[in-house]
């Protein structure tokens, strides 16, 4: 069943004036019937909408993008916080006017950004918020154009609002994201069984974790992660270990032995219906930098990348 209150919208825009004809009657609007507003752009639109607004410039909350969940899952993660902070209930919205960054993404961090603009469709299907994702053609290629009016229903311009004939199912969305192979594992990969003695599989994860970098304290978070994401694997798998870009790559495989929806771990425990899967996966994403997820004829792969010492030095994430 579609839920009314939810909305998720695009808006496409090329000026700080057709920026402001979308953002003022948006926030005003959410003002005008009590409802919270929340602003997550740049720094630049912050200062814009707010001289705009003039006397009513503090009566809603912003924070800058970059700073507003670093990563896919932890952003998912915060829209949904605020929702539950400031729900009025009473059919009202909790309105969210949400501008992605992309400048200096990897190919592979636009893919997982576009997949996670295209899963809050789902993961906040729930609840009654109601966002706009603004688009600023000026740093967006036409191709980050045309994804952002597939993975939202409708496209705002001004106050109109376009249904998007372009929109594709978030799962068919997510399925051919995920049709991406992953990198070819190193022949120099560590490896271990996951059959045995899991004290032996942990002390394996752990010591082969620092002997690649990682601290002791990161390396145990590590076994935490990668600990939850076992849950959805048998035992007939592996562990194998390597370091890629300065991050520490852990990977399991194995027959499948959960249910690995394409948003399982993106939507935080206490949101689940009970018995609900995914909140194992829900902590393995907001312990990882990356948790890549790959499922064939019954077998699953996960790629946990935990960042090293030098990580940042590479300007990986």
């Amino acid at each position: 069943m579609t839920n009314a209150n939810f909305r998720h919208d695009a808006a496409v825009y090329g000026s700080d004036e057709e920026f402001l004809a979308m953002a003022v009657p948006f926030v005003v609007g959410g003002l005008d019937l009590g409802e919270p507003v929340l602003v997550t752009t740049t720094p630049a639109n912050i200062d814009l909408l707010r001289r705009a607004l003039g006397g009513r410039a503090d009566d809603f909350d912003h924070a800058e993008t970059a700073y507003f969940g670093r990563r896919p899952p932890e952003r998912a993660t915060e829209f949904f916080r605020y929702w539950q902070r400031r729900s009025p209930g009473s059919g009202r919205n909790v309105r969210v006017l949400a501008e992605p960054l992309w400048a200096g993404r990897t190919e592979r961090d636009v893919r997982a950004w576009r997949r996670m603009e295209s899963g809050l469709n789902v993961v906040l299907a729930d609840t009654n918020v109601w966002m706009i994702c603004p688009y600023d053609t000026r740093v967006v290629s036409e191709e980050g154009v045309s994804h952002a009016l597939r993975t939202h229903p409708a496209d705002v311009r001004g106050t109109e609002y376009v249904p998007s004939a372009e929109y594709v199912d978030p799962v068919e969305y997510a399925h051919a994201c995920d049709a991406v192979p992953l990198p070819e594992r190193p022949a120099d990969a560590a490896v271990q069984p996951l059959r045995g003695d899991p004290n032996a599989l942990r002390r394996f994860i752990v010591g082969t974790a620092v002997d690649l970098g990682l601290s002791e304290d990161s390396a145990a978070m590590l076994t935490v992660a990668v600990g939850e994401a076992l849950a959805f694997l048998r035992d007939d798998g592996h562990v194998a270990m390597w370091v890629d870009g300065g991050a520490v790559v852990c990977e399991l495989s194995g027959a499948a032995s959960g249910d690995l929806g394409p948003f399982a771990g993106f939507r935080p425990p206490e949101m689940h219906a009970s018995g609900e899967t995914g909140d194992g996966l829900w902590i393995t994403r907001q312990i990882c930098e990356v948790v890549d997820i790959r499922t064939s004829h019954g077998v699953a792969v996960f790629r946990l990348h935990m960042s090293g010492p030098r990580t940042a030095e590479l300007g990986k994430w």
